[in-house]
């Protein structure tokens, strides 16, 4: 049945579902994460919605702190180390946006 559908048809239909899978949150859920480690994503967030540098700041040196003591899980770094990446290059609404998305994923669970 497939064959009777003309190739452009079937890259538009295919383009269609590719756009909803990512527009209805198709994406690899974030880890579940403590309270503790709650607070570094809650103060990014926070740092980026303000657009403070010093607060931002603030948030690296209380995570390069749990770093050292053991704390922070490796996945949990890459994720804390991108976002405080895109603050620093100052793409704060898009490190605000992951920010939330990572705390929805935290109440579904």
């Amino acid at each position: 049945m497939l064959s009777r559908i003309p190739t452009h048809s079937k890259l538009s239909i295919s383009i269609f579902i590719l756009i909803f899978l990512f527009l209805s949150g198709c994406r690899k859920p974030y880890p579940q994460l403590s309270i503790e480690q709650l607070k570094f994503i809650q103060g990014i967030r926070t740092a980026a919605n303000t657009k403070s540098k010093k607060r931002l700041d603030a948030v690296e040196k209380a995570i390069e702190q749990a770093k050292a003591a053991g704390n922070v899980p490796l996945e949990l770094e890459e994720i804390l180390t991108s976002l405080l990446e895109e603050c620093y290059d100052e793409n704060y609404d898009e490190a605000e946006k992951k920010c939330v998305l990572l705390l929805k994923d935290q109440l579904r669970k």
